[in-house]
């Protein structure tokens, strides 16, 4: 954890810091070494939220880019009196979880029934080189779009296609296809950050998401995963990092 309280304020941790966990209550010790990122731990060595992964520096990064009374905020079911932390809670009660591990489908769906409210901001490092980025696609909704499927494809396949509705009979089991170079001066005029995407091994769990989740390969840019037409194509959209931190402190 990044806080604890510290006489009843939430404090970073410090050389011989000693406080109390902001959830359990239960006394925490700062821990302050060079091989890991500082933080607090509980005395008793067990983590009182079951949610909470190590922290890493990725996580303290994207924390330090919103308001300190912000971050690390204690969420209560009002029925149940279930309480976890929060990575960051904005004043509009938007609640960002980072996410560095891998999570099962069971626990990204408790999280999201639990917070409700909420959006993913996931590590790509580990997954970049499985994760390519295409073609880029026009605004879902501008006007010619309606006519257009774009078909998706696989980082080696050459092809870049898509078909135009009224070209060809509805249902029909063959299509005529044209190539996304025909659309280069519209997608150009169009563009606002979609593209389509090959991700070899898929994290699943994250295409199941009913939240937004944003993965941050760590440059200048933020991506989403999208569905980007009424047939289910996969796309992302990038947003710059900037954008998107100016965005959720509104």
């Amino acid at each position: 954890m990044k806080y604890s309280l510290v006489d009843n304020a939430k404090s970073e941790p410090f050389k011989g810091g000693k406080g109390n966990c902001i959830r359990c209550g239960q006394e925490t010790i700062a821990k302050c070494g060079t091989r890991k990122v500082h933080h607090w731990a509980h005395t008793s060595l067990i983590n009182c939220d079951t949610w909470w992964e190590n922290e890493t520096e990725w996580h303290r990064k994207w924390k330090n880019y919103f308001p300190k009374e912000w971050q690390e905020i204690v969420h209560i079911d009002e029925i149940t009196g279930e309480k976890h932390i929060a990575d960051v809670k904005t004043s509009k009660g938007l609640i960002i979880e980072f996410q560095n591990s891998p999570i099962s489908f069971e626990e990204l769906n408790s999280r999201e029934v639990f917070y409700k409210k909420m959006i993913w901001i996931i590590n790509g490092k580990s997954f970049k080189s499985n994760f390519h980025i295409l073609h880029a696609l026009p605004n879902p909704k501008a006007e010619f779009v309606k006519d257009i499927a774009f078909m998706d494809r696989k980082k080696d396949h050459e092809g870049k296609l898509f078909f135009r509705y009224s070209e060809n009979e509805e249902n029909a089991i063959m299509v005529l296809v044209r190539s996304v170079n025909d659309l280069k001066d519209e997608i150009n005029s169009n563009y606002i950050g979609h593209h389509i995407y090959d991700w070899v091994r898929p994290r699943t769990v994250w295409l199941n998401s009913n939240c937004r989740v944003f993965i941050d390969f760590e440059d200048d840019g933020i991506w989403e995963l999208q569905t980007y037409d009424k047939r289910g194509l996969r796309s992302v959209r990038k947003y710059s990092k900037e954008h998107f931190i100016k965005r959720a402190k509104e």
